[in-house]
């Protein structure tokens, strides 16, 4: 038994690993944890030797180049590439409409408020400095330079000892990184140990929207597109192409490597070739020409990587534009001239997606890799047959037989994607639970408080207004009671929680200031417009629900210095968020209609009327109103936080913060004006400066703003935890 386990492949010891990674990360848990370091310290390894080796190849396989062949790559061949690049990338991009659609929001980030910087695509594309490029690890500006490279020592006489050198550099680098591969089951048993033990169920399950559709691709594309294309161009049958394709198929599939199917696929492409033309002596040559073209330029099989981009947007709830797709195409096609281990990371950063996920594509890659070297294997197989075709002047083209194939290929990719999407729909219906969070958030240290839900009548038996001079923090303490005003809209400053407890970021700093205070509490609904009457009625004597500070209050209410600053935002159905990025894409939209509620002020519908001239306000008695109602208005108008904790009770929504902002508003707490009587508001600043020394804002501003509940904080479960109970 032991032997049998010693003579096993690399591959299989990496299947080896992906499985005990899995075991382990059941077993575990979060236990796990420390394994990411071993599994960072092996991408890095991986990573070490892979950008110098597309440098050095790409230069000696282009240098070393006839006039012949380099003519054979600069017309036919890249001509035929491209159309292969064309065909493979429109698939791609088809199976992301398998995509489920599922609610997807998230608590709000305080890394998605600032500004992206645009994409200078000369510095991405044009290595004014090859070593800033280097060091950027800007592949698509190293494949530039590189390329001009190979081409200038085309024409290089007595470039063979340079050639040599780059030889024995590149044999090096892959022999270095062969070393590396050797502790790969090692490496992929840290990092999927670390993923499953520490990846959320809902994560996992919506891995394998990616596997399905990744899968789904390539075999479509491998087993039919590209056979089938081969077809309408040369004279040999569909059954033909499979037939000498299947050892090559078989051979790559095992290994999943896709260098040691080139012998396979020379000798049965020119066995193919025999029947056809049995006495062309130069079809062998050319065969063993094209070839080696073929392995190093980006195949379909490498292009099929960039799925793993559009399934990162996918997830995190980002929707591509066209011209964002187009840029995809040219980045990832560039990019994928060396490893995907350079490239994706590249293009997670290029399309401004989080580079954390580059781990779960390491993971990934041991499954799905085995069905990228079946692919690339099909694709090389192919891009050989057709150009020697072309080179040999017996290209074909069958116009009936394309059109066939064409619209034969739309039903059944149409057919996959259609299953693919009821079929993931039902696996990934069950995995968003942000609404759950933020309705299970509470308040465990509480103050006595009374809570009244109706706002009160002016009239009614309340204290006497404000006088002139009398000392309100004296008065509050003589009383035994600090009212609080509150709006229960402001969520997460202030809503009822699925217990229906008044609970929220403002509210339990009302419980806290009310204990320091030594006294109790009554939680008053406050409507927006009268918010001066309240206080100076004796309603209120101080308001506690994100309230802003805004020009036309000022000398009407006195505010507590600032706890947290707000920004203008737009609440839009999820998929219109790119229609509302910037003021210029607002004022494009014909008939615009922008909802309000009476938590905006005069001055927030003066800013509005500014920034937009031409839009149409709808008054909503309420936000609330606005999920309601369907289509009453195309966005709403509120802040990025709140309008973030709106979204997760209603996730087909989004938040859209346009630029330039319609206003920035401070938020701090009002209290009543009382002449000659500063007492309390010196009191109550002092108070927030010392939640703030104490740790109790920042504490509190992650877990209501930014979600980081206990909840999210329990340990994933595990056996080790939660059926044997070994560990708390």
């Amino acid at each position: 038994m032991a032997g049998r386990l010693f003579r096993l492949s690399l591959s299989a010891w990496i299947f080896v690993g992906l499985g005990l990674g899995v075991v382990f990360g059941l077993f575990f848990g979060e236990l796990c944890r420390p394994l990411k370091f071993v599994g960072t310290a092996f991408l890095k390894l991986l990573q070490m030797g892979v950008l110098p080796y597309m440098v050095v190849t790409l230069i000696h396989g282009i240098g070393s180049l006839s006039s012949v062949e380099a003519k054979l790559m600069a017309g036919k061949g890249s001509i035929v590439l491209g159309s292969f690049w064309v065909v493979g990338l429109i698939v791609i991009f088809a199976f992301s409409f398998a995509f489920p659609v599922v609610p997807s929001s998230s608590f709000f980030s305080v890394s998605e408020t600032p500004a992206m910087e645009a994409t200078n695509l000369l510095d991405y594309y044009i290595p004014a400095n090859i070593f800033d490029a280097l060091s950027d690890a800007l592949v698509p500006a190293i494949v530039v330079f590189s390329v001009f490279l190979g081409v200038a020592l085309l024409s290089i006489e007595n470039k063979g000892p340079f050639m040599n050198m780059l030889s024995v550099l590149a044999r090096a680098l892959s022999h270095m990184t062969k070393m590396v591969i050797k502790v790969a089951p090692i490496g992929v048993f840290a990092l999927t140990a670390t993923a499953v033990g520490t990846f959320s169920v809902e994560q996992l399950q919506r891995l394998q929207v990616y596997f399905v559709c990744y899968i789904l691709a390539s075999l479509v594309l491998t087993f039919w597109i590209l056979p089938m294309i081969v077809t309408c161009f040369t004279s040999f049958t569909f059954r033909d192409i499979l037939n000498y394709s299947k050892e090559a198929l078989v051979l790559g599939f095992a290994t999943g490597n896709n260098f040691v199917v080139l012998a396979v696929i020379a000798d049965k492409s020119k066995e193919l070739f025999a029947k056809v033309i049995p006495k062309e002596e130069k079809t062998g040559n050319m065969i063993d020409s094209v070839l080696p073209l073929a392995y190093s330029f980006p195949s379909v099989g490498k292009l099929i990587e960039i799925l793993f981009i559009v399934f990162v947007a996918w997830y995190v709830n980002r929707t591509f534009s066209i011209g964002e797709y187009f840029e995809l195409a040219l980045s990832g096609v560039m990019s994928l001239f060396g490893s995907p281990k350079v490239g994706i990371p590249f293009l997670l950063d290029y399309m401004k997606l989080p580079g954390v996920y580059f781990d779960l594509y390491i993971m990934a890659d041991v499954v799905t890799r085995k069905f990228k070297v079946l692919l690339q294997t099909m694709s090389m197989q192919a891009l050989t047959i057709i150009i020697t075709f072309l080179l040999l002047h017996k290209a074909i083209f069958n116009a009936r037989r394309l059109t066939l194939v064409l619209a034969g290929t739309v039903l059944l990719v149409t057919l996959l994607i259609v299953v693919a999407r009821f079929g993931l729909n039902y696996l990934v219906h069950d995995t968003y639970h942000e609404d759950a969070v933020l309705l299970g958030m509470e308040i465990t240290d509480q103050s006595p408080a009374k809570i009244l839900v109706h706002p009160p009548d002016l009239t009614g038996a309340f204290p006497a207004p404000i006088g002139t001079e009398h000392d309100l923090l004296k008065q509050i303490k003589d009383k035994g009671i600090l009212r609080v005003g509150y709006n229960a809209e402001a969520l997460p400053f202030a809503f009822f929680n699925s217990k229906n407890d008044l609970v929220g970021y403002d509210i339990y700093f009302a419980h806290r200031l009310a204990r320091d205070m030594g006294v109790s509490l009554e939680f008053i609904p406050v409507q927006r417009g009268k918010l001066q009457e309240y206080l100076d009625a004796g309603i209120c004597d101080i308001v506690m629900s994100a309230i802003p500070i805004r020009v036309d209050d000022l000398g009407k209410i006195n505010f507590t210095r600032p706890y947290m600053e707000m920004k203008s935002a737009l609440i839009v159905k999820d998929y219109r968020k790119k229609e509302f990025q910037t003021r210029a894409d607002i004022a494009a939209i014909t008939g615009l209609r922008v909802a309000v509620t009476q938590a905006n002020s005069t001055e927030d519908l003066r800013l509005l009327r500014s920034y937009l001239p031409n839009v149409e306000l709808v008054e909503l008695h309420s936000i609330k109103d606005f999920f309601l109602r369907a289509d009453i208005a195309d966005a709403l108008l509120t802040t990025d936080k709140i309008g973030k904790a709106w979204a997760l009770l209603y996730p087909e929504f989004g938040v859209a913060v346009p630029k330039p902002y319609l206003f920035v508003y401070d938020v701090a707490y009002p209290i009543p004006i009382a002449k000659g009587d500063y007492t309390l508001l010196e009191y109550l600043n002092h108070w927030l400066t010392l939640q703030q020394s104490t740790g109790a804002v920042t504490q509190q501003f992650d877990y209501w703003i930014l979600g980081k509940t206990p909840y999210r904080k329990m340990p994933r479960w595990s056996v080790i935890r939660n059926v044997l109970h070994w560990v708390d």
